[in-house]
């Protein structure tokens, strides 16, 4: 009976920590735990228990529901004909996510790139392995097709062609599914196929 109060005042604290958060970054600052747990005034001690470091913090507060759309890309993906066109429809179904929660994720690019700051998590690796592994490649071309698709998920490429590249925001999937075509094409011809 006791811990159903409980299980409703840690519901409670768990999202006015989490609106903090989002209220954090629609100013235009990445949150801190001790900031975060000041916004909801909650002790700082009670926010660590629920996200110990900085970087449990971002990773919740930006991936929160939407991870589900994520992990989905392989499945996604397998309803596509051709191995070219299904990786390219899984970085694309990644930019158009990705751009859709750009301004929170490129705060969390800048608060990764500060040594003492937030790492970002390296969920890609499983979501690129799922989708090239059952080409079966040979390991070193597996390796290279794994490592430059690993160039065409998250933020980074988005960041490099809108600022670098002059590319409109609308084109980056297709540009991005584009790029992932050519190189699952070039990995196939290299093994024989």
């Amino acid at each position: 009976m006791s811990s159903r109060p409980r299980e409703r005042q840690t519901r409670r604290t768990r999202r006015a920590l989490i609106e903090a958060a989002d209220e954090l970054f629609a100013e235009g600052r990445v949150p801190t735990v001790a900031a975060v747990a000041e916004r909801a005034q909650v002790a700082r001690a009670t926010a660590y228990r629920y996200f110990p470091s900085q970087e449990a913090l971002l990773l919740e507060t930006t991936f929160l529901g939407d991870s589900e759309t994520m992990r989905a890309i392989p499945q996604l993906a397998a309803a596509v004909e051709g191995p070219g066109e299904r990786i390219a429809e899984a970085v694309r179904t990644g930019a158009e996510w990705t751009l859709g929660r750009e301004a929170r994720l490129r705060m969390v690019l800048r608060a990764s790139l500060d040594p003492s700051g937030a790492q970002r998590p390296a969920r890609r690796r499983a979501y690129i392995a799922a989708l090239i592994d059952p080409l079966e490649l040979p390991a070193e071309i597996h390796a290279r097709l794994a490592g430059a698709l690993t160039l065409l998920f998250g933020i980074d490429p988005i960041v490099s062609l809108m600022d670098n590249g002059d590319v409109a925001r609308e084109a980056i999937p297709d540009v991005l599914a584009w790029t992932a075509r050519r190189l699952v094409e070039a990995a196939l011809e290299e093994a024989g196929r």
